[in-house]
This record gives C-alpha cells, sequence and structure tokens, in this order.
C-alpha cells in the first residue's frame, strides 16, 4: 500500500509540476489568478498522499491511517511522522500546517472562493514543489523493509 500511496502521490505531483508552468505569478511568486487553483488541489492531495506512504515505510499500519483524525488531515500525519523520528526541514514543516486546513476542509474543491475570513493559501509554487520533492525522499527509507 505504501507504493501505491507513493506512485499515486508522484502522478498527483507531475500534474502539478504541468501547471505551475503556466501559473501566472506575481514579484513575490505568488499566483495572479484564480485558475492557480487546482494546481493547489493537486499539490494538496500529492502531500497527504507522500505522508501516508512515508508513515506505512515506518510501520503504521493502514487501519491507523483510516482513523478519522488521520483523514485529509495533513498537520497530524505530519506531526505523526515527525514523531517517528524523521527529520522535516522547517520550511517544509511550514508549508504542510499552512496547507493542512484547506485541505481538511476541501476548501480548494469547494469554499476557496467564498470570503469565510479565511484565506485560501497560495504559496509561491516553486516552494510547494520543493516541498514535493522533500516528502518524495521520505518515502524511500524504510526501517520495515518494506
Amino acid at each position: 500500500m505504501a507504493s501505491i500511496y507513493r506512485l499515486t502521490g508522484v502522478n498527483f505531483w507531475q500534474s502539478a509540476k504541468q501547471l505551475s508552468e503556466k501559473i501566472e505569478v506575481d514579484d513575490r511568486g505568488v499566483p495572479t489568478k484564480l485558475t492557480a487553483l487546482p494546481f493547489y488541489f493537486l499539490v494538496s492531495h500529492a502531500t497527504e498522499l507522500l505522508l501516508k506512504s512515508a508513515l506505512l515505510k515506518r510501520g503504521f499500519s493502514e487501519q491507523e491511517l483510516r482513523e478519522f483524525g488521520y483523514r485529509h488531515n495533513l498537520d497530524k500525519l505530519l506531526t505523526t511522522l515527525m514523531a517517528k523520528g524523521v527529520t522535516v526541514t522547517p520550511g517544509t514543516t511550514s508549508l504542510v500546517r499552512h496547507l493542512s486546513k484547506q485541505h481538511q476542509t476541501h476548501a480548494l474543491r469547494y469554499s476557496a472562493l467564498v470570503d469565510d475570513g479565511n484565506p485560501t493559501y497560495l504559496p509561491p509554487p516553486g516552494l510547494l514543489l520543493e516541498m514535493l520533492e522533500e516528502l518524495l525522499l521520505l518515502t524511500r527509507i524504510s526501517t520495515q523493509g518494506v
């Protein structure tokens, strides 16, 4: 299952890379058009899949991943992975934590355009692609011989 999550996460990441090439950004690297939202959805889902793969590689069970508290909760997945002694850079940690709420509430799919007081988090695309590269590397390490 870890390999399936990893492969699917990489597929979402590759699709995000293709979209990132067409995103118009301002001088800070922030998207200027809402047509960038699918990129952020792909990145968020790839993040979830890669975190789950990394956890499975470290002995976390599929049953544990199905528990309600872990479903779509990037912050909890990351915190659990780090509790297993995995080092994650501060930049990646910050990005994952900021993406977590909008991913967990499916805001990128349903309510990104609604002004509910929670602005949509749209960091520079390049930072997110670097984050996914780091998370991918974490899926290669296995203490279980998987």
